[in-house]
């Protein structure tokens, strides 16, 4: 098989891990048009940037639940030597096309010869092409000590994929894992390289959302515990999709605006001084599908509401709907040198912000609908399912 097709193959299998954004140098890294291509970026601001994404191996002797690689599918395999990694990434990288390399690998042979044969192909990058821009590698469960070591050692990015937010949920799609040996302990491993000075843009993973019958409740106060005790940079948030050839191929898909309020739930909890216990979960402990939890968060506080955006301090402001932090900023700029007095004053903070004004006074006057009008402006609807491409 030529290096071409082992991309078109090792490629299209790399697109189910959303774990793939970073930051560096204050610059953001978002894809272009290509199947190679993936967005890195876990900050706001900043110039949009391409990273090559790719699987060393696309063999595997796992058989999880809901993977497409599952060791039980017969379906064509292909893997990379290291030399064709660095033949595959760094013409891309020399023409500008990519800014940085993503690099994971199904277990091909093992756990250890998997590992080993993707960081021999980082560390031909680094020493024998002089490689020093940024790498993003993505560890296996029950990766060694050792294995830890030299990722940290290569890679300015390491994330190890939880999959599920405990064991229980876990053991419903991967039961060959242990939840707490073969992942938490060895992100505490590469935590404890992070905190030496190593691995400079930090570390992250990954929830499958909806496989293991988890709730919204589970997988972001899991998230807070990731980074509060684990030091993670990010926690990002996949929707499962049942595949053909998987035992969860008849299981209900995961709706995309799930996921969206996750990660607008744990921006909120990173961003924007929520804690896990004040976010709007149901009896069963998931957000409404039809609101963000910002605006869910507030409908449930009407106590809270309206603020007045001309003496309120930032806490109060980041609560109201529609104002974030830059916002923010321009508030507390702007209402120095004049308050806001009308509507227009609000619409001059950005699209977003007319959402504001059913929580805000303006120097003293409500712009806003009555409470009424309100529920039945957000009532619970049906949420109708994004297309996506796979």
């Amino acid at each position: 098989m030529d290096l071409d097709a082992k991309l078109d193959m090792l490629a299209d299998a790399a697109r189910f891990d959303v774990c793939n954004t970073f930051s560096q140098g204050g610059r953001r890294h978002t894809p272009k048009r290509a199947s190679w291509v993936a967005p890195e970026s876990d900050e706001p601001g900043g110039r949009a940037k391409p990273v090559f994404r790719v699987l060393m191996s696309s063999a595997c002797v796992w058989n999880c639940a809901y993977c497409p690689l599952r060791a039980a599918n017969d379906l064509p395999r292909a893997t990379l030597a290291p030399e064709e990694l660095a033949a595959s990434f760094l013409p891309r990288h020399a023409a500008g096309a990519v800014q940085g390399l993503f690099v994971s690998t199904a277990v091909s042979g093992g756990v250890n010869a998997a590992v080993g044969q993707m960081l021999d192909g980082v560390e031909h990058l680094r020493v024998q092409h002089q490689y020093t821009g940024y790498v993003h590698v993505k560890l296996l469960p029950g990766t060694s000590a050792g294995d830890v070591e030299r990722a940290a050692r290569l890679a300015d990015r390491i994330s190890l994929n939880l999959e599920a937010p405990g064991p229980e949920f876990l053991a419903r799609i991967s039961p060959e894992r242990s939840w707490g040996q073969d992942l938490v302990e060895r992100l505490r491993w590469a935590r404890d390289w992070q905190q030496a000075g190593k691995i400079g843009s930090g570390l992250a993973t990954q929830f499958v959302v909806g496989a293991g019958g988890e709730r919204d409740r589970d997988l972001l106060g899991a998230g807070s515990w990731l980074y509060s005790d684990l030091g993670l940079r990010r926690v990002y948030f996949g929707a499962f999709r049942p595949l053909a050839g998987t035992p969860l191929e008849g299981a209900e898909r995961t709706p995309q605006a799930r996921v969206l309020h996750l990660q607008q739930a744990d921006w909120l909890l990173r961003q924007y001084g929520f804690h896990q216990a004040e976010l709007p979960y149901d009896a069963g402990g998931d957000l409404p599908l039809h609101l963000d939890p910002k605006l869910a968060w507030a409908l449930a506080h009407p106590e809270r509401f309206p603020v007045e955006l001309n003496s309120a301090g930032p806490e109060q402001l980041l609560r109201i709907p529609g104002i974030g932090p830059v916002s923010v900023e321009r508030i507390l700029r702007l209402r120095r040198l004049h308050p806001f007095r009308d509507l227009e004053h609000l619409k001059a903070l950005g699209p977003q912000a007319n959402k504001a004004r059913d929580f805000v006074t303006l120097d003293g006057r409500f712009f806003g609908r009555p409470r009424a009008a309100l529920e039945r402006a957000y009532a619970p609807r049906p949420v109708a399912e994004q297309l996506t491409l796979w």
